[in-house]
């Protein structure tokens, strides 16, 4: 996979395959676990912003990807293309969930809804609904499905790093997020506030799990610990524990 450039990653249900973002590329490819075996689902190679079929389809910098309960969607961030889009695993086709491609923060239904430069996302257990890092925003969005409808969890639009309810809340640059098992709680790596922030998904509290928000690379505990711009979290099959990069 010389030159590929790979930022998101999500793994099918069953552990058989990964789905990776190519973001130079503007593509979307599979990797065989077990033989290694790489393929293009969707992207022409070219930046761009057409729904379609496999290689007729167009991405400008897709950042993060997440796959349906069942495997059989992936659901894309397209950063600069400001949307989120759907692909069928089984086809390549490419459709647009949310987003009018102009950048912006407005919520809203399907076309009607703006995101600046969304960068992770990540699915409720039961496949229901969506929650995105919406980058330049400083915000956390969460998308339904079935509708597109987009609405704002937690994040003030503003640059800040004051924990709170909702709006109330502020981020600056959240770039990964996670999911609890249970599907309670949104675990964020707060980019340039050098923080790991946690979010309930029931109410957008927002509360700091860990980071001092000065830069430094120092184990401790809670806000004696310390990151430097944390892109990717993953969490625990039991919820235990977070893995930061």
């Amino acid at each position: 996979m010389e030159g590929v450039n790979l930022r998101g990653i999500g793994i099918s249900p069953d552990g058989s395959a990964l789905f990776v973002v190519d973001i130079f590329n503007h593509k979307i490819m599979q990797v065989e676990a077990a033989a290694g075996t790489v393929t293009t689902i969707a992207g022409s190679g070219e930046f761009g912003d057409t729904d379609g079929v496999g290689g007729t389809a167009q991405f400008a910098n897709p950042c993060g990807v997440v796959i349906s309960p069942d495997g059989s969607v992936l659901f894309v961030a397209d950063m600069h293309n400001h949307k989120i889009r759907r692909v069928e695993v089984a086809t390549g086709a490419v459709t647009t969930l949310a987003g009018s491609g102009t950048a912006g923060s407005a919520d809203g239904v399907g076309g009607a809804a703006q995101f600046y430069r969304p960068t992770g996302v990540a699915i409720s257990p039961d496949g229901s609904a969506l929650f995105v890092a919406d980058f330049s925003n400083h915000q956390i969005r969460r998308v339904e499905v079935a509708t597109g409808a987009v609405t704002t969890l937690a994040g003030s639009d503003t640059r800040g790093s004051a924990d709170g309810m909702g709006g109330a809340a502020q981020f600056t640059n959240p770039r990964g997020l996670a999911i609890s098992p249970d599907g309670s709680a949104l675990f964020v790596t707060d980019a340039n506030n050098h923080k790991i922030r946690r979010v309930e998904v029931a109410t957008g509290a927002v509360t700091t799990v860990a980071g001092s928000g000065t830069e430094g690379s120092a184990d401790g505990v809670g806000g004696a610990a310390q990151f430097r711009r944390p892109l990717g979290v993953a969490i625990s099959t039991d919820g235990s524990a977070l893995l930061v990069c």
